[in-house]
């Protein structure tokens, strides 16, 4: 199998076992929704996005480093068994402190001291199972990441249901935070096994002063990305109320689906960059790049005016205005895909410093506007701040892409194209956001004009893949 088809043999893999995974998690919302209060529902995701945060912390962004150690050393299990010591000590580090000065977080942050325990095993455990994918997606091994996902999904909805309707009747946003966490954290202790059984866990002095030079700046970038992703939230809370927050989490969902679509696709992607990157093949990455690009526009835009249907079946009238926030979060996720396409480069040239300054950058404006228009204009106005700053992130990101290696992985053109589409489908939909027949025909048509492309490179891959 060629590696352009097996590439997209994988990247299809990935998505749709994330869809599926995404499907439990979705066929489910409705349900959590209604279980718990709207308050209690902002709790639980404003618990997710403080998780985000120490996610990155714990990992030390040790797990994007692993393609880049891969080429250097040829020694991966190696690699990423004797890195992920950072990640239990660094694990034990954080529960000592939360043990320590408990009470003082929980006011601080606003979450309470058993939400702050719950933490450490959560974020340790989403932090293992990024370094295990990154790990298997080298060899394209996209089979094994959609058994992982599927068991933490399930696993995740079906103790957190026991919990709530059992021991947490009285304290269900707890029930949900340990359900989530227990899976989690049980499973990252097995995928541990399953790793060093392939390579024992050392202490490897060449490998971790290569990840860590590799992995420190990207540190301040991954918060950058928590801050942009899910600061808003978290400022909602404390500024309007975790009732508001709730509302505003359950139109994020939607983003949420269109993030881990594009993660999935990605994931494929950057191995495959790597290896146009190494034989000079321009044209192949910009080609294949803005077939990506016209994808991802199909489904957002379908998405998008699928939205004030989708969030009064998710959550029912009480989060009804969500559908105002929904439409501006979708773009959000179509911004980080393009962001997510072009960053390959700088990874490539491994100066990660570049990365951090480009998102602390558009964390910064995030912040500032998110303070100044939630105060004025309420937590609906947080959507339309946060999109702006994924504008000035992904100019950003283009800017230096370009500087470090010296060509556009997405040409400008794609980008003025694309983003005026999905302007003027965005437009449509929030003016017709009460009319369903408009936006479903505008879609259409849109979606229409853009599938031509995608199948042809589709096909064409295909018949390349039979021809050998």
């Amino acid at each position: 199998m060629g590696l352009e088809n097996k590439a997209v043999k994988a990247g299809l893999g990935y998505t749709v076992g994330n869809i599926l995974v995404k499907g439990i998690n979705f066929l489910t919302i409705p349900l959590f929704s209604r279980i718990l209060t709207t308050a209690e529902f902002g709790a639980y995701n404003v618990f997710l996005s403080y998780d985000a945060i120490l996610f990155v912390l714990i990992g030390f962004a040790m797990a994007v480093s692993v393609k880049s150690a891969h080429y250097e050393f040829g020694k991966a299990d190696e690699y990423v068994s004797s890195i992920s010591l950072i990640y239990i000590i660094n694990a034990v580090f954080y529960l000592i402190i939360i043990l320590i000065g408990g009470e003082r977080l929980s006011s601080w942050l606003s979450l309470s001291e058993t939400a702050l325990l719950l933490l450490v095993p959560f974020s340790f455990g989403g932090a293992v199972m990024q370094l295990y994918n990154e790990r298997i997606s080298i060899d394209y091994n996209y089979r094994k990441y959609m058994i992982v996902a599927i068991v933490n999904s399930v696993g995740n909805v079906v103790i957190s249901l026991i919990l709530i309707v059992t021991i947490f009747k009285e304290k269900r946003d707890i029930g949900r935070m340990v359900g989530a966490a227990a899976t989690i954290f049980c499973l990252a202790f097995i995928l541990l096994l399953v790793m060093y059984k392939k390579a024992a866990p050392k202490f490897n002095k060449e490998f971790w002063r290569f990840g860590l030079k590799f992995s420190l700046p990207i540190v301040p970038h991954g918060i950058s990305q928590v801050l942009l992703a899910h600061f808003d939230r978290i400022m909602i809370s404390k500024m309007v109320g975790d009732s508001e927050a709730g509302i505003y989490s359950l139109a994020g969902n939607l983003k949420l689906v269109m993030v881990v679509i594009s993660a999935s696709i990605c994931t494929s992607w950057n191995t495959w960059f790597f290896s146009k990157m190494e034989k000079n093949d321009v044209k192949s990455i910009q080609k294949s790049a803005s077939v990506l690009i016209r994808l991802f526009l199909i489904l957002s835009v379908g998405l998008m005016a699928l939205s004030p249907e989708l969030i009064m079946v998710l959550g029912g009238p009480d989060y009804e205005l969500g559908k105002y926030v929904a439409v501006p979060m979708i773009m959000d996720a179509f911004l980080l895909f393009l962001y997510n396409i072009v960053v390959s480069g700088e990874y490539y040239t491994k100066k990660t410093h570049y990365i951090m300054l480009g998102t602390m950058m558009a964390a910064v404006i995030n912040i500032v506007t998110n303070y100044i228009f939630i105060k004025m204009y309420g937590f609906i106005a947080a959507a339309y701040t946060t999109l702006f700053s994924y504008i000035c992130y992904l100019i950003f990101h283009m800017i230096i892409s370009k500087k470090l290696i010296k060509f556009e992985v997405v040409e400008w053109k794609w980008i003025l194209f694309t983003s005026t589409v999905i302007a003027a489908a965005a437009a449509v939909d929030l003016v017709f956001v009460g009319n369903i027949i408009v936006r479903y025909i505008v879609c259409a048509v849109m979606v229409g004009a853009l599938c031509p492309p995608v199948i042809k490179f589709y096909l064409s891959v295909r018949q390349k893949s039979d021809d050998k």
